[in-house]
């Protein structure tokens, strides 16, 4: 999967060439610090790429050349003294990704010990204006981020652009199968999908029942007993399920993941409706479905692409992420009920206990008895975005933050969960259809909202926090 590789970072360190005749021990006594200090931080959030100080425009021209080779997801400027915005612009005009200008330095604080040598070692700020100037006179996006190199808090937020923009590479080379169709007049998740792919990035692949039924029909045995025993030792396997039956919905397990591997796909949204018309389908692949969001792919229901890209998204954002939606209002105790008919991420489950895997009468009683993941998700804070289509068919990303408490429900055989946003639920959800929320969501544990933000800006689409 794309979201589990490290993000790749391209460092551009920055110096006036002058100082090479005006004060030559510099440059030397600055790539010790760059080296030493900077490299091994930013290397702590991803693959660095880095050739070293660069003060001319061929040198930044080099630099630039090499984080292209290397296909690196962000490039982030430290300015280890002055260094002129010009020598850098071009060359950061030729780059097309993100830019982080972090503006920091070797100093922490002044005092009266304050020493000539000092200001000379930590004067890259005015280095850092100048270029933001003329990005933003040419209208090159960028974002800047100020702080000492080894604050924590700083490190974090330069984690957040760097997640953001890996979270943007992964959605514009991604793949979402979408097999069977849009579930018939939900018309909140139909999107124009070539307005999708130019503002967002997926490229929605129609995957063909014929090549499920395939697949199913190649499986082999000791595959499918290899999924049976691997469920049985991580799940807490319902006893009315028959050593037949199990085995079906491992066949339609193995289908699945057969025909996502080899069209190369990293999110896939499921209508159930057509794979239960088709009598070559026996078992439908709901435990398979939840497997797959717990490896990191993307994963939305009834046909929902934007659902699919928005859990991708939210795995590479916040590490872990689920596929949900809202069903009741629990106006006593401020809350939503969260569930959606067979599909979430086991590994959000509480921890107090296995995820039970249930025996499913099919998709509203056809497709067959198939294996269905059931359970609670494991209470604290969430961070929750909803990826649609508004005014004038363009993409919006709306996201809030709450807390997910403390509820089991053990006689249900769905993932579920209670959540209490920030606001009160009549606030919250007033607001939530005032912006056009359509009823499908990607669900992470923590808080991330600040990183959510970063990714919408890169992406370029409307955003808004509720």
């Amino acid at each position: 999967m794309s979201t589990t590789r490290k993000p790749k970072i391209g460092l551009l360190g920055l110096m006036l060439e002058l100082y090479d005749k005006a004060l030559p021990d510099l440059k030397p006594k600055q790539e010790e610090f760059a080296r030493q200090e900077i490299v091994p931080r930013l290397a702590a959030l991803g693959e660095v790429t880095y050739s070293g100080i660069q003060n001319t425009r061929e040198g930044i021209a080099d630099a630039v050349d090499e984080f292209i080779a290397q296909d690196v997801d962000i490039v982030i400027t430290v300015h280890f003294s002055y260094s002129p915005s010009l020598i850098a612009l071009p060359e950061l005009l030729r780059w097309q990704g993100p830019i982080v200008m972090f503006n920091t330095q070797r100093l922490f604080g002044i005092d009266d010990n304050l020493q000539s040598t000092d200001v000379t070692d930590n004067h890259g700020m005015h280095g850092v204006q100048d270029l933001a100037n003329t990005l933003n006179r040419v209208g090159r996006d960028y974002a800047v981020v100020t702080g000492h190199y080894a604050d924590e808090v700083v490190l974090g937020e330069l984690n957040g652009w760097v997640k953001a923009a890996q979270a943007v590479r992964t959605l514009r080379s991604a793949r979402i199968g979408q097999i069977g169709y849009a579930f018939q007049d939900m018309g909140d998740f139909g999107v124009d999908e070539t307005l999708f792919l130019a503002h967002v990035g997926p490229h929605v692949i129609k995957v063909k029942l014929d090549r499920l039924a395939e697949a199913q029909d190649a499986a082999p045995l000791d595959e499918l007993q290899a999924i049976v025993a691997a469920d049985r030792e991580r799940f807490d396997v319902d006893e009315t399920i028959t050593a037949e039956e199990h085995l079906r919905s491992a066949r339609a397990e193995w289908a699945l993941r057969r025909v996502m591997a080899d069209l190369k796909l990293d999110a896939v949204s499921i209508h159930y409706e057509a794979m239960s018309a088709d009598p070559r389908f026996n078992a439908l692949p709901f435990a398979a479905a939840s497997k797959l969001i717990s490896e990191g792919y993307g994963f939305g229901g009834e046909g929902d692409v934007t659902s699919a890209a928005a859990v991708l998204a939210m795995h590479g954002l916040c590490g872990c992420a689920s596929f949900s939606e809202m069903f009741t209002m629990d106006f006593e105790g401020d809350s939503i009920y969260m569930a959606h008919y067979a599909e979430a991420n086991p590994a959000m489950a509480r921890q107090s206990s296995k995820p039970r895997l249930a025996r499913r009468d099919g998709w509203v009683g056809s497709g067959g008895v198939s294996t269905s993941l059931a359970f609670s998700f494991e209470p604290g804070p969430a961070t929750v975005i909803n990826l649609t289509i508004g005014e004038e068919g363009m993409p919006k990303l709306i996201a809030f933050s709450g807390e997910i408490r403390d509820f089991y429900r053990p006689g249900f055989d769905t993932p579920h969960c209670l959540f209490a946003p920030e606001d009160t639920i009549t606030e919250f959800l007033n607001e939530y259809s005032a912006e056009g929320g359509s009823h499908h969501l990607a669900l992470a544990p923590g808080y991330h909202l600040a990183t959510v933000i970063k990714f919408a800006e890169l992406l370029g689409i409307n955003y808004v926090v509720i």
